[in-house]
């Protein structure tokens, strides 16, 4: 996967990790820059990924269809994607266009202007998207979720924002975020490519030097409070034929001693796809679902401060089958954490994680993002492999002791339908409510 690594921190403070992976001429490369929608000023939220957006939109010497069309005439692909923690702006070229993107790149990331036309433009884009997803009850349920689960910490919001917090934003807030967050001391820089690692940071110095460091004064983000005992909210949504239901909860982080042995739990109870218990008894048996799953997400690690990860599970389902299928699903949950799972299950879970060993590393986007996790949970940069080592040499009673410790006995249920085709009666739970349907738009 990898042939050689060498990590330097420059003097303006940016970090940059070079990987030499020798097997085609492919230059990537993958700017981290940890600010993402939690840094979103409250009454602003979707302000990380605007100026995101628009980072690419104009620079001191080109305009927007100017830099589309070198990147284009260079064979090169630029990307950008926000997250909940961080902004990730990535270049794909040949290694022969490796200088010449770069210089490109750096033009603008050290110098972009927002021009008031394309900052206008973006805007109304991402707020069209937002109304037009309104409609679509996956990204409603995530959102509402989201609202949940995480309640008044900024994690609740989505990354694209509301459509009246976009409203609220104007030019200057985009750029006194730039200012603030787009720094060299608040980036890690990775470049995975088949040059010797020496030239690869040799070029991130001739054009990222320049970038100026300054002193960040980021706001702390607070703790999660995550829910306490068992609570249902149903929204009406009027028009699907669909109850979709999801469960969140609290989960584990990545530098958890107990990560790996969740991520089996995980994999026996709903993340393995056919052979989990959840779609086993909700789909197979009973055909209640087309899709059931479960997952866990690893947190982040922040200023020396860990935010532990969320467990969610959920499935799709015709409303008359809702009260039996939430019961199915917990049911599941509650069997997992009072007897516990099978050899045969551990055994297919070891085998799974094995074989997934080749498909780690194949892609030099892939390479990028073990790098980045390793510098992040600071593991070694073949953490991926020690971790297939230790899933292999788990006992069946570790795994059913985790799923005991981890498992959520607290969640939080969203049930997502037209409540005027079908009744819900759920009992058992310390709370239950019936809402109508409305995004929170501030």
């Amino acid at each position: 996967m990898m042939d050689n690594v060498k990590e330097k921190v420059l003097s303006n403070g940016l970090n940059v990790i070079a990987v030499q992976k020798k097997k085609l001429p492919i230059f990537q490369l993958s700017l981290v820059i940890n600010a993402g929608s939690v840094d979103d000023p409250k009454g602003k939220e979707g302000l990380a990924n605007l100026t995101a957006n628009l980072i690419d939109e104009g620079t001191k010497k080109y305009n927007a269809i100017e830099i589309a069309e070198k990147f284009e005439e260079l064979g090169t692909n630029l990307s950008i994607s926000v997250d909940d923690w961080t902004t990730i702006i990535s270049i794909k070229s040949l290694t022969q266009n490796a200088e010449k993107s770069l210089e490109l790149l750096s033009d603008i990331i050290l110098n972009p202007t927002f021009p008031n036309e394309e900052f206008e433009k973006v805007k109304k884009r991402i707020i069209s998207n937002i109304i037009s997803q309104k409609s679509d009850p996956n990204y409603v349920s995530s959102i509402l979720l989201s609202q949940l689960l995480y309640k008044d910490h900024p994690l609740a919001h989505p990354t694209e924002g509301y459509e009246n917090s976009l409203l609220n934003i104007k030019r200057e807030d985009v750029i006194e975020f730039y200012n603030s967050f787009y720094v060299p001391n608040n980036s890690t820089l990775i470049v995975v490519s088949d040059l010797d690692v020496n030239k690869s940071i040799e070029l991130i110095e001739k054009f990222f030097s320049k970038w100026q460091k300054k002193n960040l004064n980021r706001n702390p983000i607070s703790d999660i409070i995550y829910p306490k005992g068992k609570e249902v909210y149903i929204y009406h949504f009027p028009g699907i034929n669909q109850a979709f239901v999801f469960l969140g909860s609290k989960g584990i982080s990545r530098d958890n001693k107990d990560f790996n042995k969740f991520r089996v739990v995980n994999y026996i109870l709903g993340g393995s796809g056919f052979s989990s218990r959840i779609v086993k008894t909700i789909r197979v048996k009973y055909g209640y679902a087309y899709w059931a799953y479960s997952r866990i997400d690893a947190g982040y690690k922040r200023d020396n401060k860990t935010f532990e990860g969320s467990f969610i599970a959920g499935f799709s389902t015709k409303v008359e089958s809702g009260n039996h299928a939430i019961e199915l699903l917990l049911d599941e949950i509650n069997k997992a954490i009072n007897e516990g799972f099978k050899e045969d299950e551990l055994k297919s879970a070891k085998s799974y994680y094995e074989g997934s060993i080749a498909r780690q590393g194949q892609t030099y986007s892939q390479v990028a993002n073990i790098i980045f996790n390793a510098k992040l949970w600071n593991l070694p940069y073949d953490y991926w492999i020690k971790d297939i080592e230790e899933i292999k040499k788990l006992n069946l009673n570790e795994v059913n002791e985790t799923a005991k410790k981890f498992l959520p006995r607290d969640y939080v249920i969203l049930v997502l339908a037209d409540t005027s085709q079908f009744k819900f009666n759920l009992k058992g739970f310390d709370k239950v409510e019936i809402r109508n349907f409305k995004l929170n738009e501030n």
